[in-house]
């Protein structure tokens, strides 16, 4: 059956609370984001992680056209990787530990404030992440798909010119291998890392399934 409406949650949201969404383009990190706003206002989207992106991308072009082949070797290790470009796994580690100190700042200062927060992006990695602020009244949620065919059809749908199927398998095997090492993580620190397979969900449906794992994490914090 599918549900045409949101559950009923008898929630009240921490003041401290991070909302970590991952997931390669596609699954619906985005729209869900936005959706949890509308369900609970009193979240905000932290949007600055795309442009702590875009300005370390700036910075290392500025750097490489004023010292050159000096400095590529360092660029070689911190490479800020464009948009445009579909990341691996390995790929997408690397360039989640780059932004990781930004990341920690980030959620001290939303934490310190006392605003609930949704941080999301193909740069998420939890296990890059892992123990962020000490984890505390952090929770990360990943949304997976489980076949090539419905990435296809999600980002077909998205933008026809730039996911062309050349790129499928390799957003597909990234986003198995995230399901799998977020995975290990649950079994490791149960309620903090959960992935959610959205392959047959509508976007209510998702919804539900992500306010259901937020509240199991506000239980197991108390």
């Amino acid at each position: 059956m599918v549900i045409s409406h949101m559950k009923k949650f008898d929630i009240k949201i921490p003041e401290d609370l991070v909302v970590f969404i991952s997931g390669v383009p596609g699954v619906g990190k985005t729209t869900i984001s936005y959706e949890l706003l509308k369900a609970f206002p009193q979240f905000r989207i932290i949007e600055e992680t795309d442009l702590i992106r875009e300005v370390l991308r700036g910075y290392n072009d500025y750097i490489k056209n004023e010292f050159g082949e000096v400095a590529q070797p360092l660029f070689d290790k911190i490479e800020i990787y464009d948009h445009m470009k579909f990341l691996s796994f390995d790929e997408a580690k690397k360039q989640c530990q780059i932004m990781k100190n930004s990341f920690e700042k980030i959620v001290a200062r939303q934490q310190r404030k006392g605003i609930p927060s949704i941080v999301n992006g193909v740069h998420i990695i939890p296990e890059i992440l892992d123990g962020l602020a000490k984890n505390r009244n952090i929770i990360y949620i990943n949304l997976f798909i489980t076949n090539e065919h419905d990435i296809y059809n999600r980002l077909k749908e998205r933008n026809p010119d730039k996911y062309s199927k050349n790129y499928i398998s390799l957003i597909y095997k990234t986003n198995i291998d995230l399901y799998l090492s977020t995975l290990k993580l649950a079994d490791k620190a149960g309620c903090i890392f959960n992935s959610i397979d959205v392959t047959a969900l509508n976007v209510l449906e998702t919804l539900n399934e992500v306010v259901e794992c937020i509240i199991r994490r506000i239980e197991d914090a108390h």
